[in-house]
């Protein structure tokens, strides 16, 4: 026979501590004694709390410890083999010490199991996965029956497997990766390609084997045209072979076979080419033909560069080119100097004296040249600014510029007529122009580069052309200043020179 046991809770409620009788008021001036019933109501309210906050939950608890013993002793007749733990009373405290631990816990558990289900920990968890769910589940339920200290171990262990099976995920996933670039690498596209999908499906963002992937798909490709490469290169079709390992490596840059079979093929393209080139260059040599042969030689060098047989053919070639070079150097250089292109046969004489510094006639030549190009800068200079001969000095040197020209031996048609020119600018700044000035016979009137012109009502003086300041100067009154400019060949409007304004 079954005993039922009843468990009640009892909750100790507070007397308000504030209830009691009214007071009489005291007249004033006089502190109300207390009546001596009202000491004896508050010892009775005193012991009563003791005794529910106290005695009250110990003689429950002794009761429902006696029941439970009675109980237990009842079941352990009735099945000795069965033996139930004593479940330990939880205070208040240490209950929503447990839930709020439960809460943490749940708090992590969470995004773990968000993370594993990105994963797709389903397909490779097996039965811990199944374990670990099955914590999970088992965890909510407690937590839901306020079972707590419950909740708290399944999520313990739920977040304790579920860092193993992230642990094993990155496992997975570095194995998986290894045994795709294995299985690329011999070349078994659907073993690889299987590999790599292991890696997405855990994780889908994962560069390498996406990477993997893509070149996985495109292996059988890449074989084919390496196959094709293999046939044509053994036909003897080089150009072809290369060609299709080329496509091959457009696709894969990294296959082995594809960049080997390049190799090989270009290799011997380019020992073919340099028997060619080399042919060519000697004949070229054998028929003087320096320039031809210098090409010759210089593409079988880049071929390869330390061929002594091309670099000797090489300094034949440049030697025959360095006396047919000179000959033409010296022709172009004496037509520049016909033509007067003095910076052109410059150019010509510096490009012989590179190839040797002793030649004579380039020395010369550069001399000669140097000196024509600085006599017609000069000579432009003062033609293209005809102003500069208003001065003294600068007259002076185009006169003395204008006879260096006139004494040179060869006179092609641009020095001639730079002469020419020259000859009449000269001409037209020493040839005076008469200028009127005007004044009122009281102011005395200095003209600057000409001298003291003194009063007078009108006076014309000859000026040669220039820029000309006359002051008039008269006491009593501010001086005047009038600056007027004399041009070859054009009159030049009255200048008035009078002191109009009294100091």
């Amino acid at each position: 026979p079954s005993t039922r046991q009843h468990e009640e809770t009892i909750i100790p409620v507070k007397p308000p501590l504030d209830a009691g009788p009214a007071t009489v008021a005291a007249p004033p001036g006089r502190r109300p004694a207390k009546p001596w019933w009202l000491f004896a109501i508050v010892a009775l309210l005193a012991a009563a709390a003791v005794a529910v906050f106290v005695l009250l939950p110990k003689w429950v608890a002794d009761d429902q410890a006696t029941a439970a013993q009675a109980a237990a002793e009842a079941e352990h007749e009735a099945a000795p083999e069965v033996a139930q733990p004593v479940v330990p009373q939880l205070s208040p405290e240490e209950i929503a010490a447990l839930k709020s631990k439960a809460e943490a816990l749940l708090a992590s558990l969470l995004p773990q199991q968000q993370k594993l289900n990105a994963q797709h920990a389903e397909g490779w968890g097996g039965d811990d996965w199944s374990h670990y769910q099955e914590l999970g589940r088992n965890g909510d339920d407690a937590y839901l029956a306020n079972s707590f200290q419950a909740a708290v171990t399944a999520y313990t262990q739920a977040l304790a497997l579920g860092a193993t099976l992230l642990g094993r995920s990155v496992d997975i996933v570095a194995k998986a990766l290894a045994a795709g670039d294995e299985a690329f690498a011999a070349g078994n596209a659907d073993a690889a390609l299987k590999q790599f999908d292991v890696v997405l499906g855990i994780d889908p963002d994962n560069e390498a084997a996406k990477l993997g992937r893509a070149k996985a798909e495109r292996l059988p490709e890449v074989l084919d045209l390496v196959h094709k490469g293999d046939a044509e290169r053994a036909a003897g079709e080089l150009n072809h072979a290369a060609e299709s390992y080329r496509k091959a490596l457009a696709i894969d840059a990294a296959w082995p076979a594809a960049r080997n079979g390049l190799d090989a093929v270009t290799g011997t393209l380019k020992a073919n080419e340099f028997e060619q080139s080399m042919s060519a260059g000697l004949g070229a040599l054998a028929e003087q033909d320096y320039r031809s042969a210098e090409t010759q030689f210089q593409a079988a060098l880049k071929l390869r560069p330390q061929s002594k047989e091309a670099q000797d053919g090489l300094t034949q070639a440049e030697q025959g080119l360095k006396l047919d070079s000179i000959a033409l150097i010296q022709a172009r250089a004496l037509a520049f100097e016909r033509r007067e292109l003095w910076d052109r046969a410059i150019e010509q004489y510096q490009s012989a004296l590179k190839t040797d510094a002793t030649l004579v006639f380039a020395q010369t030549g550069l001399e000669r040249a140097r000196y024509r190009q600085g006599l017609e800068a000069k000579l432009v200079n003062i033609i293209d600014n005809p102003r500069l001969l208003f001065s003294d000095s600068v007259l002076a040197g185009a006169k003395s510029l204008l006879e260096e020209a006139k004494s040179q031996n060869q006179q092609g048609d641009r020095l001639k007529g730079q002469i020419a020119k020259l000859d009449d600018l000269v001409r037209l700044a020493t040839t005076p122009v008469p200028v009127e000035l005007h004044s009122d016979a009281l102011t005395e009137v200095t003209l600057y580069r000409v001298g003291t012109l003194g009063t007078f009502m009108a006076k014309t003086v000859e000026l040669r052309p220039g820029t000309y300041t006359a002051v008039g100067s008269r006491n009593g009154y501010r001086d005047v200043r009038q600056t007027f400019t004399v041009l070859p060949g054009r009159d030049v409007p009255p200048v008035s020179v009078v002191c109009v304004e009294p100091i």
